[in-house]
């Protein structure tokens, strides 16, 4: 039997992960540290009896070239205006970079990454220029003396317990500061709970700073007393080393304003850095090559605008069904022409009609690419098992068009600089909320995908 190692990609934390095989084929999953029930998926993910191994036209398996033969005579149909395309955030860097080249091979610049709206509003923060903020590292986090938790960072990736309970006990003095309306399980190790109205998490984070002249605006919208944010902001300050994590969520308003004001945090003092811990794990890289392949692509948003308008006629999903979200786009959908999505399950799509394609997905196991986490590291990942009868967004496009792929590394992509000032009368203009729902554990895909699992149907009672 031989083991070959790789990562999770289910989360932007990229846990270690390794494969057992025995003759080419997986049997089990092995790995160095802690693994949350999302790293059981991959091995799931190779082995589900449910997986789409052949394209299909409505319920109608066919070839791959009946499907491709099929796909480009329906785009002839349509002008370059109408052709959207969506690329998933669990996709590879050389996928995003092939999505980008397949829009301009198509003329359009309707391309969109699709993942969860609060990463990819997170994600507008972060490209956000901010002087002296640097991404941190889980060495970085579990050496700080001091961290800023915004939200519910063990419900989102548990693993970190063992690393975040090191930071609290390691060392005497040593702080975990939790901003959060709930008291859930990271709130429990706090040494200060900051339980903040919802709505006024921004605002908070801008008067840790130091950079508010009027921390009293901050308290009386947070709830929160003014010394006691003052009090926070000095141990936090003080700290010899210290991060600030961010967990954006659905339920958090503005979460690129949450993010933009962890980083004025982390560089407000020495030795301090931040890190936002996406849901998909890669975010980070499939945004930064769009933005920087493609900067006139549309945010999510944008798309689904032009799809409720009925503008996009014609929509490719790289990996994503966004028919499934919770965005009532189900009805709409039925309204478009033309559906084409790369998909792991027979079931992709909630239109099963003669005008919509399936083509089998590779999954992240099954396939060679670069993928950049949380940290902003960029890692590279080897093919671990041959795919069935599937392939990657790269391949799937090169036999749509004649798209090639390129260098998977990318560094930071920066947005326009804005104003301290703008930022912070944006946050104090949000409005405060009674309470919002306690976080959810964080699945990879959208809900219909996870729930083709078997873990996903034991823990909700599914049979």
């Amino acid at each position: 039997m031989v083991t070959k190692k790789t990562k999770c990609l289910f989360c932007s934390l990229g846990c270690e992960l390794g494969l057992r095989l025995e003759r080419g084929e997986p049997m089990a999953l092995d790995y160095p540290g802690p693994l949350c029930p999302r790293g059981h998926y991959n091995l799931e993910m190779i082995n589900h009896p449910a997986r789409l191994t052949e394209p299909k036209i409505g319920n109608r398996q066919i070839s791959w070239e009946e499907a491709v033969v099929f796909t480009r005579q329906e785009l002839k149909q349509f002008e370059k205006s109408q052709v959207g395309i969506l690329i998933s955030a669990n996709s590879s860097n050389e996928e995003a970079l092939a999505a980008a080249r397949f829009a301009k091979l198509l003329g359009t610049s309707n391309l969109a990454v699709a993942g969860p709206l609060s990463d990819l509003a997170a994600y507008q923060g972060e490209k956000t220029p901010v002087a002296g903020a640097a991404l941190a590292t889980e060495d970085d986090i579990a050496s700080s003396n001091s961290l800023v938790i915004v939200g519910d960072i063990l419900t989102r990736s548990p693993v970190l317990s063992k690393i975040i309970n090191k930071v609290k006990y390691g060392q005497r003095g040593n702080s975990l500061i939790v901003i959060d309306p709930n008291r859930s399980h990271t709130s429990w190790f706090a040494t200060d709970h900051l339980a903040v109205r919802p709505g006024s998490e921004a605002l908070v984070l801008a008067s840790l700073t130091g950079k508010m002249t009027d921390v009293n605006s901050a308290a009386e919208k947070s709830g929160l007393p003014a010394a006691r944010l003052v009090a926070a902001a000095k141990v936090f300050a003080a700290a010899a080393k210290g991060t600030v994590i961010i967990v954006p969520g659905e339920h958090k308003a503005r979460n690129d304003l949450i993010v933009y004001f962890a980083k004025e945090l982390a560089a407000a003092s020495a030795n301090k850095k931040y890190v936002v811990f996406y849901q998909y794990g890669n975010t980070l890289g499939v945004n930064r090559v769009l933005d920087r392949e493609l900067p006139d692509h549309l945010l999510l948003q944008e798309m689904v605008e032009k799809i409720e308008n009925q503008s996009i006629p014609a929509l490719f999903m790289f990996g994503e069904n966004i028919s499934t979200e919770k965005n009532n786009l189900d009805k709409k959908m039925r309204l478009i022409k033309f559906v084409a999505v790369a998909g792991y399950f027979g079931r992709e799509s909630s239109v099963t009609s003669d005008t919509v394609v399936t083509f089998p997905l590779a999954s992240p196991l099954e396939k060679s690419g670069n993928y950049t986490l949380a940290s902003g590291t960029t890692v590279s990942l080897n093919e671990i098992v041959l795919p069935v009868g599937a392939k990657s967004n790269s391949e799937i496009m090169a036999l749509l068009g004649e798209v090639s792929t390129g260098d998977g590394q990318v560094g930071p992509v920066y947005g326009q600089p804005v104003n301290f000032s703008d930022q912070l009368g944006e946050s104090l203009q949000l409005a405060t909320t009674a309470s919002v729902p306690l976080e959810n554990i964080t699945h990879f895909g959208n809900n219909r995908l996870v729930k083709n699992f078997f873990w996903y149907k034991v823990n909700n009672h599914n049979g």
